[in-house]
């Protein structure tokens, strides 16, 4: 994501400094509002509108123009910027070698509208040229070298609007040929033909010749207000470069320390090898204790790997065990259910069963009770008539007392007695035999 941004602020830069993008469109605005009918005119049908190749000279002008306008845009833009110190004020005693890196990354953190500058650029090269050699012998050879390739790109960024400039005249040449062509051909349709012919095809003739002279007086026109703008641009532009050489010159020269001619010069070297030995043991120290620190976290990092591994191994180890015993206890704990379950069915179907024949033993006991009741009841009936046939025997014999057969009757009253006593011994309820003795005595036996 990082990488994608800077290249998407690049294209859309590159797009929006294009001049043959604004050069389009401002040639676009400009026929516009000519079709338009708001720009009207002879000398602009004349001269814009009238044949082709006008339309494509204009176009190109504007793409030129759009060149110019862009650069006196940055030119000024850079104008202003020329009196910011990129780098900040150099120290006394010169800057070392080494602080090269922690300038060219000032220069990096600048805005992106202030990377394609060029005092931006030349600080870059030089300090690039620094760091490669190590050293700042030859910085001044190296500006100058700079300075002169600075011109050589401000020379060739001029190349589209010199070929526009070129070519513009060109294309008005090329419609002074098609003009002519054109009232040479009406001239030739009517030679052979009559005198009012002739006359008639001078109109068309002047036509053509209307369209060479427009075309070549639109191109020079315009070839002269491009060569004019291009002057003053290009004037602003190498007095720029002028301010860019003083300002890089301030900017670097006794920036950096130099080593001086003579024994002076010897004590230098020697303290800058002195320097250059110090910083390689500072960078080994550095080194070896990075590669220190990188041994411990490697070994670190394996100790947390096979201590990670080992709880991952000793619970899985515990899991297993625990799932195996959890599994066994529930085998077991199933297996109980299930005995109990099967004990307690069993018990069940035992009290069903006990309760059953209790069941059945209390309906039969209440059958026997309901029997009983009712040969008890039929007894109490029979006991109820017996007393009655008691109580009649003895007024019956109280009225036969007096009678000369008496003792007949007695006898046939005691054998009806001992026949009632033997119907009565036969009931279930163990009666006693009916006593029909009376409590009188008979005046016989008296």
């Amino acid at each position: 994501m990082s990488d994608t941004k800077p290249a998407f602020d690049r294209l859309a830069a590159a797009v929006t400094r294009s001049p043959i993008l604004w050069g389009g469109l401002a040639s676009a605005g400009f026929y516009g509002l000519v079709h338009a009918g708001l720009l009207q005119g002879e000398m602009i049908q004349l001269y814009f509108t009238d044949h082709p190749v006008e339309y494509v000279a204009t176009a190109m002008f504007f793409v030129a123009l759009a060149v110019l306008i862009l650069k006196a845009f940055d030119i000024a833009t850079q104008h202003q910027a020329l009196h910011e110190s990129p780098l900040g004020p150099p120290q006394r005693r010169g800057d070392a070698v080494r602080n090269a890196n922690a300038m060219l990354d000032r220069l990096t953190r600048l805005p992106a509208a202030r990377q394609t500058d060029y005092l931006v650029g030349r600080l870059r090269d030089t300090l690039e040229y620094v760091r490669r050699r190590g050293s700042a012998e030859g910085l001044d050879e190296q500006m100058q070298y700079l300075a002169d390739l600075d011109a050589g790109r401000l020379h060739a960024s001029y190349a589209l609007v010199r070929v526009i400039i070129w070519a513009i005249p060109i294309l008005g040449f090329l419609g002074t040929v098609i003009g002519i062509t054109m009232a040479i051909a009406n001239l030739a349709d009517g030679s052979g033909l009559t005198e009012g012919a002739v006359e008639n095809s001078i109109p068309q003739v002047v036509g053509g010749l209307s369209v060479a002279f427009a075309t070549t007086t639109q191109a020079l026109v315009l070839s002269i207000i491009l060569m004019f703008a291009q002057y003053y641009v290009d004037k602003q532009e190498n007095a720029l470069l002028a301010e860019v050489d003083q300002q890089a010159t301030v900017q670097l020269d006794g920036r950096f320390e130099q080593m001086p001619a003579g024994p002076e010069g010897q004590i230098v070297a020697v303290r800058r090898m002195a320097e250059a030995l110090i910083d390689s043991t500072e960078k080994l120290v550095n080194r070896q204790a990075e590669l220190w620190q990188q041994s411990m976290e490697a070994a670190a990092t394996r100790w947390n790997h096979m201590a990670d591994s080992a709880g991952k191994q000793l619970q899985a180890s515990l899991g297993a065990a625990l799932r195996e015993s959890m599994q066994y206890h529930a085998q077991q704990l199933t297996n109980s259910e299930k005995t109990f379950a099967q004990q307690s069915h069993q018990r069940w179907d035992t009290l069903q069963q006990s309760q059953s024949q209790s069941i059945q033993a209390m309906g039969s006991l209440q059958t026997s009770m309901a029997r009983q009741a009712d040969m008890l009841g039929r007894a109490v009936e029979a006991a109820g008539s017996v007393i009655k046939l008691e109580e009649a025997l003895n007024r019956n014999l109280a009225s036969l007392s007096g009678a000369k057969n008496f003792e007949q009757t007695v006898m046939s009253l005691a054998a009806a007695i001992h026949l009632l006593n033997a119907r009565l011994t036969d009931s279930p309820d163990g009666t006693s035999p009916v006593s029909l003795e009376s409590s009188q005595q008979s005046p016989k036996a008296a």
